[in-house]
């Protein structure tokens, strides 16, 4: 298990008297205070009891608190949550003089208009009020008052009415729209063709084919078939064309359906695919065009089209690894080797998934070797780092990546360079992967890569049946090593696990499992995200990339990318319609490699993950040959 460092006296203190703060218990606070003498997180208590006592609205501790503690992050928390608590409370004439117009909360900012309706300061009011309500978006309630005084002004009217309605239309907000429709006075008839889009686009759509040609029509249909564009391209290549002839729309407007089209179509790697894109306007056939027009050819083993399209990109784009390698793949194919093996050996130099597979297919060596520089002395750690570190020891990341935030911009790149080290002597990965990638170091792989705990993850993985390696790169990728973080999807910790996840595996592994917050202990997160990577594997018949597939996009998708998809693993890998699977699995791939390389010293070649797919019930074997994919590699610095 992971092994946690054991708190001395005074960071058991401490944490134990912050947990009685932030409950306003102050002589239990006052008791710890004099064992913490000097401790330079004493201000914590002092900040936990203030947010304890918010409701009381405590003004002279805060301005005391705000003098000692000048360059501390708790100085902005704590006249957030003061601003906040006064508009609660509706003392509205110290929310006026506190309240920055910043817009950043909808509550805050109805807040802002209401204590300017109390206190009588409407100059310019109803205006501010119309720019507020004037959102596609539905609005929260503690807005509904202002609202209702704006509206007893006599300043709603049908016209307002109309351009909200448009807005709500823009970002698919029926709800909201036909509300506001039951509001109109008179109801034009474009409002109920817009319900109706909104309800069944494409019955709606086709319905539309009778309408009038007008502007406000023409916008409407528009906006609908961009948006559909991306989810049904088959139906709207056929009707868009109707469509393009009945309303008069602008060749801007024509050309970005069209374009939508021929993207998705290509996603689903429809028959028309091609067609499309070529009926663009030259505009349109930029780097993603070019990009998708291979990969359809790639799909489809059209290695001659492969070829002729890489040729007509842009040299910015053309000279990319990644179409490097596929026009070397291509030329390979054509029967053009000597051609392929210069472009091969060129991009083996390069240390990328596309440099890697190049080696391959050349039984060439790896170009990879650690390159470091120089770090500048830190004679003196800035506190507020030093706060940072402390915080971190106490599992209290979130403040303490607050006091880091100050602190690193106080230091000189050779100073955040000598950071680094001290932060990955301390545990802190996460943060040595950011300086490395903030300076640009990319190749300091064994700060980059950091074989952070190892024992534990090699005893899981050994338990499941996997490599430490293969589990280190899936960290590394998902939340370079920070315990504490939670994805746009509220995937948590190490290896990013969602909720229900979590409750289905701990039920299959018979642990108990107390809630979100429980994967953010690592030993836990890496228990669960390892036995969810065996049963994925054994899901798979123990295919690598489809155990990948299946982490990042979900298992329905990996399942639906068995059928009529390439069985070659690099061309089904680029033929992914998903850019963030398809970019997720050659970070992966590279990770490993790496990882490899720097447990074993002599990794495993790339293509060793990566045999044939089971397309279509065919049999899964090596790639690119049994010979290749079976050996380890050497490595080396490439000039």
């Amino acid at each position: 298990m992971v092994k946690v460092q054991a708190l001395t006296a005074q960071q058991f203190i401490f944490k134990k008297a912050y947990a009685k703060a932030l409950q306003g218990e102050v002589k239990a606070v006052e008791t710890a205070k004099k064992q913490l003498q000097g401790y330079r997180l004493s201000h914590y208590l002092d900040y936990a009891l203030i947010k304890a006592s918010m409701k009381s609205l405590p003004d002279v501790d805060i301005t005391v608190f705000i003098d000692n503690n000048q360059d501390s992050p708790l100085v902005d928390s704590l006249n957030d949550m003061y601003t906040y608590e006064l508009g609660k409370q509706k003392k509205w004439t110290k929310y006026l003089q506190r309240y920055k117009n910043n817009r950043k909360s909808q509550n805050m900012h109805c807040w802002y208009l209401q204590a300017r309706i109390e206190t009588k300061k409407t100059t310019g009011l109803p205006q501010a009020i119309s720019d507020t309500w004037m959102s596609g978006l539905s609005l929260p309630d503690s807005c509904n008052s202002v609202f209702v005084w704006w509206e007893n002004q006599g300043h709603l009217n049908d016209k307002l009415l109309l351009e909200r309605i448009k807005l709500a239309f823009k970002v698919n907000n029926a709800s909201t729209a036909r509300y506001l429709v039951g509001k109109l006075k008179k109801t034009p008839a474009w409002t109920q063709y817009a319900l109706s889009l909104m309800k069944d686009p494409v019955i709606a759509l086709k319905a539309a084919l009778a309408w009038q040609d007008n502007s406000v029509n023409r916008e409407l249909v528009y906006l609908k078939a961009k948006m559909m564009a991306s989810k049904k391209p088959n139906v709207m290549y056929p009707l868009w064309g109707k469509l393009k002839k009945h309303f008069t729309l602008s060749e801007k407007q024509k050309a970005v359906v069209d374009r939508k089209i021929a993207l998705f179509a290509a996603t689903d790697y429809l028959p028309f695919t091609i067609t499309a894109m070529d009926e663009l306007p030259s505009a349109q056939h930029d780097a993603q065009i070019n990009a998708w027009k291979v990969r359809y050819h790639l799909y489809n083993h059209n290695w001659a089209d492969v070829i002729d399209t890489i040729n007509k990109m842009p040299a910015f784009q053309r000279k990319k690894d990644s179409w490097q390698y596929w026009m070397g793949r291509a030329l390979a194919k054509t029967q053009k080797q000597t051609k392929a093996k210069t472009i091969f050996t060129q991009l083996s130099k390069k240390s990328s998934y596309y440099g890697f597979l190049a080696a391959d297919h050349m039984r060439l060596p790896y170009a990879l070797c650690n390159e470091d520089i120089t770090s500048e002395k830190i004679n003196v750690l800035p506190e507020n780092l030093e706060n940072s570190f402390e915080l971190f020891a106490l599992d209290m990341i979130a403040l303490a990546r607050k006091e880091w935030i100050i602190g690193y911009r106080k230091l000189s790149n050779g100073q955040r360079r000598e950071l680094a080290n001290i932060a990955y002597e301390k545990g802190w990965y996460n943060k040595v992967s950011a300086i490395m990638g903030a300076l640009g170091l990319w190749k300091n792989y064994k700060m980059r890569y950091p074989l952070a705990y190892l024992n534990e993850i090699t005893e899981l993985a050994n338990e499941h049946r996997l490599l430490p390696q293969w589990i280190m790169s899936i960290i590394t990728q998902e939340s370079a090593w920070q315990t504490d973080a939670i994805s746009r999807a509220d995937a948590r910790g190490l290896m990013q696990i969602i909720d229900p996840t979590a409750k289905r595996l701990s039920k299959q592994l018979g642990v108990s499992y107390s809630g979100k917050q429980q994967l953010h202990n690592a030993n836990f997160n890496l228990k669960l995200g390892i036995f969810y990577q065996r049963k994925l594997f054994d899901e798979f018949s123990n295919h690598p990339l489809l155990a990948l597939a299946s982490y990042n996009a979900g298992e329905s998708k990996a399942n639906d990318w068995l059928s009529k998809f390439p069985t070659s693993p690099d061309i089904w890998a680029e033929t992914i319609p998903y850019r963030e699977t398809r970019d997720y699995i050659a970070k992966i791939l590279t990770n490993i490699t790496i990882y490899d390389w720097l447990i074993n010293q002599k990794p495993r070649r790339i293509s060793s993950w990566m045999p044939t797919f089971p397309v279509d019930g065919e049999e899964m074997k090596q790639w690119p040959n049994n010979k290749t994919s079976q050996q380890t590699v050497s490595v080396g610095c490439q000039q």
